[in-house]
């Protein structure tokens, strides 16, 4: 470790829910951001102590937890359609919303910013080595990663590059959270912490596998998904030093989710962790879960490649068929959980029952995650397409 100041397994079957024995309760005591908080308009609480307003969702499932869960309205009836628009690729990962600004990131190594009440472009810049990702915005800028290794902060006003920092090989989706930003890369596998002002490595620490996109951070932990293959790790490093903690090993790893002190490992089925690394739940699909799953003090929401989608705990608990293709990281309110299949198509279902209460067809044949920010769900298709309903 050094120390300075410094991806689809696609599979048809159909799916059905199977819960592991040996634990009455996958999640105890309150969440920051559940429904159960009382919500002033200013936002919501996260265990690093930051304050994510309400219409916000400022990376990859909106807070550093990864729980993809919302205090911004977002249409439980039909819906109409804000706007569309085109941009300049595709558009493989959520997509990020800030003060009334959507940020965008597109497989040409584009970032887009956009008026989220109609859709006009402020400002695009062009990276070399840029990938599609969910842009972290973080202290008025907006933080990607390269596949030529670079970390990359551009101004949230205007585009411009404001700092950059040079890391061991391709870079993964980052995660914000005190002012920090927490990241991993492939072929010279390593995490890092980075300052989020000036781009300054707080730490680094070596990995046995590539880091996958987005670790989930809390006050008590940094946690990283790595995978080669069909191999997977989860990684529990100390968010002041990087020391590792405890690693443990599955089939496959995904972005993590973290909720009530537990971890939750997508890794082909969710394992769900103990804040020391042991396994008590695990539950799964004959399909494969594929991504993050969301979480609320109430319920935790996965689905399959499938085209299962359940809920799990404290009276939420269905499962109901949302189409046979894969199922992307899911956003949850208190009224509705959010998703997108393999259609495409973007999929609201009743967050009590699992009842659908509309959907709609999207252009390509892939859509993101949904972003639901703004009183309104935001969502990507590969075929640039960037679609709003409220």
């Amino acid at each position: 470790m050094r120390r300075s100041r410094r991806k689809f397994l696609l599979t048809g079957a159909t799916a059905t829910l199977s819960v592991g024995a040996g634990c009455t309760s996958l999640l105890e005591g309150e969440n920051g951001g559940s429904g159960d908080d009382e919500d002033d308009g200013k936002g919501d609480g996260n265990e690093n102590g930051d304050a994510i307003p309400a219409a916000d969702w400022p990376s990859f499932q909106r807070s550093p937890r990864n729980d993809g869960y919302a205090t911004s309205a977002a249409p439980t009836a039909e819906p109409s359609k804000r706007w569309t628009t085109t941009l300049s690729g595709a558009i493989g990962d959520q997509v990020a919303v800030v003060d009334g600004t959507v940020y965008a990131a597109t497989d040409d190594g584009t970032v887009h910013a956009l008026e989220a009440a109609n859709g006009d472009e402020r400002w695009a810049e062009s990276l070399e080595g840029g990938r599609t990702q969910c842009p972290c915005v973080v202290d008025g800028r907006v933080v990607v990663g390269t596949d030529a290794g670079e970390l990359v902060a551009l101004n949230a006003a205007n585009g411009k590059r404001e700092w950059t920092a040079e890391l061991a090989g391709p870079v993964a989706g980052p995660t914000a959270a005190d002012g920090t930003v927490y990241v991993g890369t492939s072929e010279d596998p390593t995490a890092y912490a980075v300052d989020a002002t000036d781009g300054d490595e707080l730490w680094s620490t070596g990995l046995g596998l590539d880091a996958v996109d987005y670790p989930a951070v809390t006050d008590d932990g940094v946690y990283i998904g790595a995978e080669r293959s069909l191999e997977g790790e989860l990684y529990a490093l100390d968010p002041i030093d990087g020391d590792q903690r405890w690693v443990h090993e599955g089939s496959r790893m995904q972005s993590p989710t973290v909720i009530e002190g537990d971890i939750v490992a997508p890794s082909l089925t969710v394992e769900v962790l103990t804040a020391s690394g042991v396994s008590h739940r695990q539950f799964g699909f004959r399909g494969h879960v594929l991504s993050s799953p969301a979480a609320t003090s109430d319920a935790l929401f996965a689905g399959s490649t499938g085209g299962r989608f359940a809920a799990v705990d404290r009276g939420h608990e269905w499962n109901t068929d949302v189409g046979g293709r894969p199922i992307s990281a899911p956003a949850v309110t208190d009224e509705a959980v959010y998703l997108t299949n393999g259609g495409p198509e973007l999929v609201a279902l009743a967050v009590e029952t699992g009842d659908q209460r509309w959907s709609r067809p999207l252009e390509g044949e892939f859509a993101t995650g949904p972003t639901v920010a703004d009183d309104a769900v935001f969502v990507g298709t590969d075929a640039g397409e960037l679609v709003v309903f409220d």
